[in-house]
């Protein structure tokens, strides 16, 4: 009776226990939230940043949600996208986030609402199984702060969602105003101000976060002092020494300064290569980098360019595999620069090399090299892909920098020199010439065309170049996905041959396996039959 009664009394006990263990692991995880996220990049969970963004709350932070509901592909899941990243970053709010969510759509004083914030109707098509029609929908959000307020007014890709996110909170959280970043124009660059195509989409990027100003080098005014990170692309002619001088100095003051010159430029109808000359090699061989006058080819990894091509009596532009634009693999893992890129092409790229003899104040970085395979050659004749099958006489072959970055001190290119005279005549007092630098950064790159083709990289920079690198990580989250390696036709054979005969020669390795093992224990033996003594 007594076992009994005890036994009870255990019941009720580890009973009890379970209930307050439930209790109190609930409300432990009503305050506590964590993610297991085994992607390589943690897709799946913010960001470290985006977490400390959120940390940074001293006041209310309220998410309007006004989405349509009932979407079909490709939009069936974006609202409950957003509002699981909006959870995510209520979850590290400290409590000062709310969520709204409401469906505007046909409701005259909602959809008023969602105007006077900024978030229009967006043309969507509707299909059923009997209509097909354009509707307008709603798909945005409004982060509300206080008096301030940021929107995302179409959320119509899934993939950018915490960088976009994460940068209306900076704005929302952030006291400082917008940096401002130049863009050389006098020497014959591409106009970033103007520009279409990959510009265009530099230009809106930038323009999101930081001002954009033309700047002429060696106009009356130079490099304006507002100006925090300065881009040189593509000049087509020698910079003048007013010219050289105003870069100098604006690296002197500790400006942050980004080349990209291109050293051979082609010509599609005489295939033959032209040289431009910019004058900006002593310069930076003065800081520490050389420019080299060749062309880096890579027959393995490269892009693809078109070429007129003869079929019968018409002549078509075909696009070829071509070794003058190596696609370059080895980056940086640890630059935020290249952070999250799996490939960049460089067309016409001339190879770099830095000083054996650099300062202790320098810190020099490679950001990106071309491939083993890859060569160099100096003085090509031609730019017809036919030429370059085979190594060329004086080719040399090796991974060559292609990118480099610079951070630290210099000494003024123009410490020993005189100071050029303004372009309006003008003259500059030598006082006013700066020789040492204030702590610095500088980016050099062999392809002025490379920027066109790697818009990620651009923008990653441009945050590099004036020290808010804080939201470079989340953005590279979502540049792209892996590029898979092309397989040689008689690797991919090979791989064929074993998948089809893998399952064969498997089953037939068992049975071979099976067979032996019955025939050394004799097979099934019939039982004896009993002798007269066992009966």
């Amino acid at each position: 009776m007594h076992a009994r009664k005890r036994l009870l009394a255990h019941t009720w006990a580890q009973l009890v226990l379970v209930v307050v263990i439930v209790v109190l692991a609930n409300l432990w995880s009503s305050g506590t939230f964590t993610r297991l996220d085994l992607t390589r990049d943690g897709v799946y969970s913010l960001d470290l940043t985006t977490r400390a963004l959120m940390a940074q709350l001293d006041r209310p932070l309220l998410a309007k949600v006004y989405f349509t509901k009932g979407l079909q592909a490709p939009y069936n899941n974006h609202e409950q996208a957003l509002i699981d990243k909006l959870e995510d970053l209520r979850a590290y709010s400290g409590g000062l986030m709310e969520i709204e969510v409401t469906d505007p759509t046909n409701v005259r004083e909602l959809e008023a609402e969602a105007k006077r914030f900024g978030i229009e109707p967006i043309q969507y098509r509707y299909q059923s199984a009997n209509v097909t029609e354009m509707k307008k929908v709603f798909m945005g959000v409004a982060l509300v702060y206080g008096d301030r307020q940021q929107v995302l007014p179409a959320v119509t890709q899934v993939a950018p969602l915490e960088y976009e996110l994460a940068r209306a909170v900076k704005r929302l959280t952030s006291e400082e105003g917008p940096r401002t970043i130049g863009w050389s124009l006098d020497n014959g660059e591409p106009n970033l101000l103007t520009g279409t195509g990959p510009l265009e989409r530099i230009r809106t990027a930038i323009s999101e976060e930081y001002n954009i100003q033309g700047v002429e080098l060696a106009g009356p005014e130079g490099i304006p002092a507002d100006v925090d990170a300065l881009f040189v692309v593509g000049p087509q002619k020698p910079l003048s020494e007013r010219a050289l001088y105003e870069l100098d100095q604006f690296l002197m003051r500790g400006g942050a300064l980004a080349v990209f010159v291109t050293n051979t430029k082609a010509d599609l109808r005489t295939l033959r290569p032209q040289t431009v000359y910019h004058g900006l090699e002593p310069l930076i061989g003065h800081y520490g980098v050389r420019i080299n006058r060749d062309v880096v080819v890579d027959r393995q990894r490269n892009g693809q360019m078109r070429f007129p091509v003869r079929q019968g009596r018409q002549i078509v532009q075909m696009p070829v595999n071509y070794p003058l634009i190596p696609r370059a693999l080895d980056m940086d893992e640890d630059s935020p620069v290249t952070k999250g890129l799996e490939s960049m092409l460089f067309p016409f790229a001339s190879s770099l090399d830095l000083a054996v003899d650099l300062p202790d104040e320098l810190t020099p970085t490679v950001l990106v090299r071309s491939s083993e395979a890859s060569g160099r050659i100096r003085g090509i004749r031609t730019i017809d892909p036919t030429a370059y099958k085979v190594v060329a006489p004086g080719e040399e072959r090796g991974a060559w920098p292609l990118v480099v970055s610079m951070q630290g001190t210099w000494r003024s290119y123009f410490a020993d020199r005189a100071v050029p005279p303004r372009a309006d005549g003008a003259e500059v007092a030598a006082a006013a010439k700066i020789r040492e630098s204030a702590p610095a950064r500088l980016v050099v790159a062999g392809s002025a065309d490379f920027v066109a083709n790697n818009v990620p990289f651009m923008l990653n920079l441009a945050d590099w170049l004036v020290q808010d690198e804080s939201l470079i990580s989340i953005r590279s989250k979502s540049v792209q996905l892996p590029a898979l390696d092309p397989v040689p036709a008689d690797t991919a054979r090979n791989w064929k041959l074993v998948n089809l005969l893998s399952g064969t020669l498997l089953l037939l390795l068992v049975g071979g396996l099976r067979w032996m093992v019955r025939r050394r224990s004799g097979g099934y033996a019939e039982p004896d039959a009993p002798t007269e003594e066992a009966a």
